[in-house]
């Protein structure tokens, strides 16, 4: 881990851009074999700190020849304009079609391709040139031949150069695609970005807004600069962020070269998911079972109806959403209209003494509730990203209000079809509150599953979500009058836990993986040889003639060591999924459009001044951000616990 420590300065001297490379690619096309050039030593060529695929560039002075005759020109004074244009012509024809290759992912072979073309193209200005005769001797053509080769050489490097920064470009944008794709966190996309650029050499600069980075390349040779849009819609996957995270870790650190790195990432985006929606529908339905009881004040007797209700939400969001823009578009509206029409039909049977309603109502929609989405707005606002925290902030906010209205909609129109509907908002004889601790780690585990994360990350996930609620319920009881205060201390134990999962998790997953290779397989092998004796396998006749029947125990490979710091985002979200539901809870504001409802269908009477219809409405999204900022506070003191320097080279992973 020392090389984790390494800082990596800004470079003294970034590489060059594209267009000034073809500038001086051209430039070198253009000049003749006995012509120099006093500037082929270009300040953008040169050695990177960049140690992955590619060598370092430098391009050297041409030397005037020590004897012989130059070449003459042979070109009448009358033809030497139009030559010279059918020359220029020609020159950046040549040049556009060998750059255009360079754009691909496999830049392996570019050496070749470009030493290749460019012999093709020596050859062929070397047939058109006119014959010098008797008039050079050997040592003429000796200084012409080095001019040439010189010349031919710094082509070859301000050639690959161009290839170099073209692929080291296309490595920013696909792992910041990448990075946006599986649920980086937001308020340290720019850092993540800066700290890549840095050590590939690259001016550049960033800007990232919700759903889009926009990407600035500098070339400081020419003044001018690329700009590039990378769009992609905002989702999370624990898994593939994680695999993801390790690449961007072997790059910064110069462990990993950008085609290698490239190809990784390929083969990240093309994998399937690790879950398939059809199993992901009846897990929804069990995170719904097990968000009620330490959230929403269930009963037992509600937990299959909120089954129920939880697989209708999946099947909602997993394959009606997506079969249809003009549906997701009013999801979240149409999800809670069904599920709120449904809990309080559910709830109004025998006059609502059987089935909880406000239960039911909010355990089903526990899953799209946007505590995930305010709680990176403050974060962006609280790292000073002015513009992607304030948008994120107003979507949250109609969000919530979409909620809320849905809601206030499906319980309207059932109170319109039953006069006897229910209007309680809380349970009757709730359980216990020490039932939480049995269902936390049920929710957790839903989390995991429907986030795809990988099963190594599962048991450190499920430590940390049940500290952090552990927390925050004694908190709770001890600060009843306020709820943020539990909220912030829940999230200060994530956030100091996982931030040192981060610290110390490779190192101990290090030393476990010795300790079972080392110590515990041998003697593990040894007792099952006692136990189920020498017995032969048996291998398939196609194996045995392609050879590759073979014992498994006799070529085991020991698995790769991990280097660096582990991923503290990733493991801190379920966590962070577990707080936002307890801290609506105490609230209740989710079933406050009840009230709205029961105006709407007549069963109760505003006096003017009394209730604010509008007061109402806001008391969602009110809530949510009040929530979201106690959690922000706690992880931010967090990380400057864990971390009160900071990280010296790479960013941290971390919320």
């Amino acid at each position: 881990m020392e090389f984790m420590e390494d800082y990596a300065p800004r470079p003294q001297q970034y590489r060059g851009g594209i267009l000034g490379s073809l500038l001086k690619l051209y430039g070198q096309q253009q000049r003749g074999p006995g012509q120099t050039s006093p500037s082929l030593q270009s300040p953008g060529l040169h050695k990177p700190h960049f140690k992955g695929d590619y060598s370092a560039l430098s391009t050297p002075q041409h030397s005037p020849p020590e004897s012989g005759t130059s070449t003459p020109n042979g070109r009448h004074w009358y033809s030497y304009k139009h030559s010279k244009n059918n020359q220029s012509t020609s020159s950046l024809a040549q040049l556009v079609g060998s750059t255009t290759s360079f754009g691909s992912p496999a830049v392996t072979g570019l050496g070749e391709q470009v030493t290749q073309r460019l012999k093709e193209r020596q050859q062929q200005e070397a047939s058109k040139r006119p014959t010098l005769g008797k008039r050079l001797n050997s040592e003429g053509k000796a200084a012409i031949n080095r001019l040439s080769r010189a010349r031919f050489d710094a082509e070859i490097r301000i050639t690959k150069h161009i290839g170099e920064t073209i692929a080291r470009q296309k490595y920013l944008t696909k792992i910041c695609k990448a990075l946006m794709q599986y649920g980086a966190p937001t308020h340290r996309l720019e850092e993540y970005m800066r700290m890549s650029a840095r050590v590939l050499e690259t001016d550049a600069q960033f800007l990232y807004i919700p759903g889009a980075m926009i990407m600035s390349f500098e070339d400081r040779d020419t003044h001018t600069s690329e700009v590039k849009l990378v769009k992609v819609a905002q989702g999370l996957d624990l898994g593939k962020l994680r695999d993801v995270h390790e690449v961007y870790k072997e790059v910064v650190h110069d462990r990993l070269g950008v085609e290698e790195a490239m190809s990784r990432l390929k083969e990240i985006t093309n994998r399937k998911d690790k879950h398939n929606r059809l199993a992901r529908i009846p897990i929804f339905g069990l995170a719904a079972v097990c968000v009620g009881p330490f959230a929403f004040q269930a009963r037992l007797i509600d937990l299959p109806i909120s089954f129920l209700l939880g697989c209708i939400l999946g099947i909602l969001q997993l394959y009606v959403a997506p079969s249809s823009d003009l549906y997701a578009n009013v999801f979240e509206i149409a999800a809670t209209v069904i599920t709120s029409f449904l809990a309080r039909a559910f709830g109004s049977i025998r006059g609502g003494d059987l089935f909880c309603f406000s239960a039911l109502a909010q355990s089903s929609i526990a899953l799209i509730l946007p505590g995930y989405t305010v709680l990176c707005a403050s974060l962006e606002l609280q790292s000073r990203s002015m513009v992607a925290g304030s948008i994120r902030m107003v979507y949250a906010i109609i969000y919530s209000l979409f909620l809320g209205f849905g809601i206030t909609i499906g319980t309207a129109i059932y109170g319109m079809i039953d006069s006897n509907a229910t209007s309680a908002t809380t349970c009757s004889k709730p359980l216990p509150g020490y039932w939480g601790f049995f269902f936390v780690p049920g929710f957790t585990m839903c989390l995991i599953i429907i986030n795809q994360a990988k099963w190594k990350q599962a048991p450190i996930m499920m430590v940390i979500s049940f500290a952090g609620y552990v927390v925050n319920y004694f908190s709770s009881q001890r600060f009843s009058g306020n709820s943020q205060v539990a909220n912030t201390l829940g999230a200060l134990v994530i956030g100091v836990m996982a931030n040192l999962y981060s610290r110390l998790g490779g190192t101990v997953e290090n030393v476990c993986l010795d300790i079972w290779e080392d110590r515990l397989r041998p003697k593990w092998r040894c007792l099952r040889k006692r136990i189920f004796g020498h017995e032969s396998r048996k291998f398939s006749g196609k194996a045995a003639e392609e050879g590759t029947a073979s014992d498994n125990e006799s070529v085991y490979v020991r698995q790769t060591r991990r280097l660096g710091y582990s991923l503290a985002a990733a493991a801190m979200l379920p966590a962070i999924f577990v707080q936002v539901p307890s801290g609506l809870a105490v609230n209740g504001s989710l079933i406050t459009g009840i009230s709205s409802a029961n105006q709407i269908t007549g069963n109760t009477t505003v006096i003017p001044g009394t209730a604010s219809q509008d007061s109402t409405a806001l008391t969602v999204s009110y809530s949510v951000i009040q929530v979201a900022i106690g959690i922000t506070v706690g992880l931010f003191l967090s990380a400057i616990v864990v971390y009160p320097f900071g990280k010296k080279r790479s960013g941290l992973f971390s919320f």
